[in-house]
């Protein structure tokens, strides 16, 4: 099993760090906002607006905020300020962190790479949500459902999604962006498929390339690999309804055949609302109970 970190709590403070893309205005201050509005305390590394080049900081110095905040005791939780570019680059250097407690570490989009590396290889649960200055910034999340499943204060989560392939699955829930997944095949820094509920989820892509992607992770094996596909709602890649349900109804006649239920336009990552979803713990998926229902047993035993 995997490290539980203690909840987040009202007034605790927060550390934003910055393992991708610049960060501008107003993003950084609506962010710092929406922080507050949760009832926390933000503590920013310096130089926010650093940033000149497609990277925000170089990885060496990225590390070394992970490092303070992670070693400093009033710091409760570890949340990306956002995705971009860059944050592969890191994945050779997290080695070197040192984690004495694990603590609750927010990510998504391009941070998805910290977040598998943490939960591979430290064996830590971390959880995939929108990051500090993208979807808070923009409004993009549900702030009770985020709330809820940072405090553990409301056991079982469930989130709804559509039914693309039925049946019924338990496993460990992985995954996230679906760009950076792809980009980790072949590598050693894939993570675990076995017995996982795997979420792929991504954005301004345009179908021909959400295909690409997909059919490289059926030719490499990834989906007989796993208990349960989950796929997010992609927003800004279809034109239409109709070019939307043309691929849907191409990916249930290749994906039908293997026998795991598939959900998709669940509400993670670059979702309209997005919510945070726990990686690292038990899920369940029962298309015909539950219909069409992912439940978790994050906050259980919290």
């Amino acid at each position: 099993m995997y490290n539980r970190p203690d909840p987040l709590l009202p007034g605790d403070c927060v550390g934003i760090f910055l393992p991708a893309s610049p960060v501008k205005e107003p993003y950084r201050s609506q962010g710092l906002q929406a922080l507050r509005d949760m009832g926390l305390c933000p503590r920013e590394v310096d130089e926010v607006l650093y940033g000149n080049d497609i990277f925000a900081r170089p990885p060496q110095r990225t590390l070394a905020d992970l490092q303070e905040f992670f070693s400093a005791p009033e710091i409760k939780a570890v949340w990306a300020g956002r995705g971009g570019y860059g944050s592969n680059c890191l994945l050779p250097l997290l080695d070197r962190l040192v984690i004495v407690e694990p603590k609750i570490v927010v990510a998504s989009s391009d941070a998805s790479y910290l977040l598998w590396q943490l939960l591979e290889r430290r064996q830590m649960i971390v959880f995939y949500g929108p990051m500090v200055y993208g979807g808070l910034a923009k409004g993009e999340y549900d702030r009770g459902q985020i709330l809820a499943a940072l405090s553990g204060n409301q056991p079982p989560l469930r989130f709804s999604g559509s039914i693309l392939c039925p049946g019924q699955a338990r496993g460990l829930l992985g995954g996230g962006c679906l760009s950076n997944f792809v980009s980790l095949l072949g590598t050693p820094y894939l993570p675990t498929l076995k017995n996982r509920i795997l979420l792929l989820e991504d954005v301004n892509e345009r179908p021909y390339r959400l295909d690409r992607m997909l059919w490289q992770c059926e030719q490499a094996g990834v989906f007989r690999r796993i208990q349960a596909l989950l796929l997010g709602e992609f927003p800004n890649c279809f034109k239409d309804a109709g070019e939307k349900e043309m691929f849907y109804g191409r990916w249930r006649e290749k994906l039908k055949g293997l026998g795991i239920p598939v959900l998709f336009d669940m509400p993670f990552g670059h979702a309209r609302s997005a919510q945070v979803l726990p990686l690292g713990v038990k899920a369940e998926i029962d298309t015909e109970a539950h219909a069409g229902m992912l439940r978790c047993e994050i906050g259980v035993k919290w």
